[in-house]
């Protein structure tokens, strides 16, 4: 009796490494990075420079920023849910390089600028 694991389970189609894949891996990586890095930044000395942010940060702290974030991805996959695969490579370059750009400039702040705060 031979046994194929994938005919046993019926959800296993495509185990190769896809472009979805990598965005998303990017996309999250990224958000998650940029939310570290704002509470490491607002621990510190820094301000929130996004209004939006800054209003739910000032109602709901750090729980508000991670249910905008979440809110925020959870749109995101909505929307990807819809769109071709062209489409699809396009919404999640386009939410992931502002996002990118995000931890970069918090990163560098914070390199250059953590020991002022005090």
């Amino acid at each position: 009796m031979t046994s194929d694991l994938a005919a046993n389970v019926g959800f296993v189609r495509d185990s190769r490494l896809r472009y979805d894949h990598v965005l998303w891996g990017v996309v999250l990586g990224a958000s998650s990075a940029d939310v570290v890095l704002t509470l490491v930044g607002l621990s510190l000395c820094f301000s929130e420079a996004n209004p939006v942010a800054r209003a739910i940060l000032d109602v709901a702290g750090g729980v508000g920023l991670l249910a905008l974030k979440a809110a925020a991805l959870g749109v995101l996959f909505a929307v990807c849910r819809r769109l071709d695969t062209t489409y699809r490579y396009a919404a999640l370059l386009a939410f992931s390089l502002p996002q990118l750009y995000a931890v970069g400039h918090n990163g560098l702040l914070l390199a250059r600028y953590a020991h002022l705060c005090g």
